[in-house]
């Protein structure tokens, strides 16, 4: 199915805006970075937590929730899928029991679903729309509870993806490397319906090279690399209009098999410590990793605000989990 053939399935669409990463003269001196917890010991004056800035584009988004079947990761990038749990909404907002639990069930649904041969669950996140006051200490322990990303970008770099194989099997990652290797996302709703601030995907097929832009991420446990994306008015947005209560969106960041020669898998694209203290380092320009128009690789997302959703809704409430599948 072309791009255009899944745009024109859609029974529902509605107008917003998703933020992008400016074209700024500084990117090319400056690599785009976050510190996402409170620098301390910083002697420089003027040291920042971020130098991204974003800009404000209106855009078109369509709703796939009713043509559920024609959507996938290895096409679009993303997909609407049923996961049921035998945990609570408030249990799912309980790290401990996420991980005694939840995961366990979460790596026997992707080993399921993509044939996997090993799943490694490396991070979950929590959000809500009304994000609570910093904690300090919190932070620090990476526990805390965030508000929607209201920024257009992908999670993992390329690189970013193998260093975390490297440093998490260092015995094994040159053989795990040499398998197909997909990082895929679990999105849940916590509320339901979910219409505040849903998350809205970019199919990866209308993305091109130069919307891509290297970032650096550092949280207090992880020094990542994830990819800012610049506008393209070629984009095509989708959301889910209808999620219900074991409804779960799948978001695809990674696959090494869109990497090879004559790929036909969807991909995205696109390193260095974050410059607090030591001055800036040049942006690396990232290799191609769209492979063909056929498969998909990583998926550009945030959240955005849907102006014209249903009165009748709660401020959302969101987990996700995020897993290397080898396969």
């Amino acid at each position: 199915m072309t791009i255009g053939e899944t745009a024109a399935m859609a029974t529902y669409s509605t107008a917003g805006e998703i933020r992008y990463l400016e074209s700024l003269e500084l990117y090319k001196t400056e690599k785009p970075y976050e510190v996402t917890f409170l620098p301390v010991n910083v002697e420089k004056p003027g040291a920042r937590r971020s130098n991204i800035s974003l800009e404000s584009w209106p855009v078109q988004l369509r709703d796939f929730s009713g043509s559920r079947q024609a959507f996938s990761t290895d096409v679009q990038g993303f997909e609407l899928d049923m996961f049921p749990t035998s945990l609570s909404p408030s249990e799912l907002k309980d790290l401990r029991i996420v991980q005694s639990r939840y995961y366990h069930e979460a790596t026997a649904y992707l080993t399921r679903k993509y044939g996997a041969k090993r799943v490694f669950i490396f991070d979950t996140t929590i959000r809500e729309a009304k994000k609570p006051k910093h904690d300090s200490s919190a932070l620090l322990r990476n526990h805390q509870l965030l508000g929607p990303s209201t920024d257009c970008h992908v999670d993992q770099s390329p690189g970013s993806v193998r260093r975390r194989v490297r440093h998490s099997f260092p015995d094994e990652a040159d053989h795990l490397l040499r398998q197909r290797v997909r990082v895929i996302n679990i999105w849940r709703p916590l509320v339901w319906p979910a219409h505040t601030n849903p998350l809205a995907m970019c199919d990866w097929r209308s993305t091109v090279y130069g919307d891509y832009t290297l970032s650096d991420h550092k949280t207090p446990v992880w020094e990542g690399e994830s990819l800012q994306v610049h506008h393209n008015p070629s984009h095509q947005w989708w959301f889910a209009k209808k999620m219900v209560e074991d409804d779960v969106l799948l978001i695809k960041m990674y696959d090494s098999d869109a990497i090879q020669p004559g790929s036909e898998v969807a991909m995205c694209k696109f390193s260095s410590v974050v410059q607090l203290i030591i001055p800036p380092v040049p942006p690396q320009r990232p290799p191609v990793f769209l492979g063909s128009r056929s498969v998909g690789v990583g998926t550009p997302h945030c959240s955005f605000e849907w102006k014209d959703a249903p009165e009748e809704t709660q401020l959302r409430q969101s987990m996700e989990i995020r897993a290397i599948v080898f396969s």
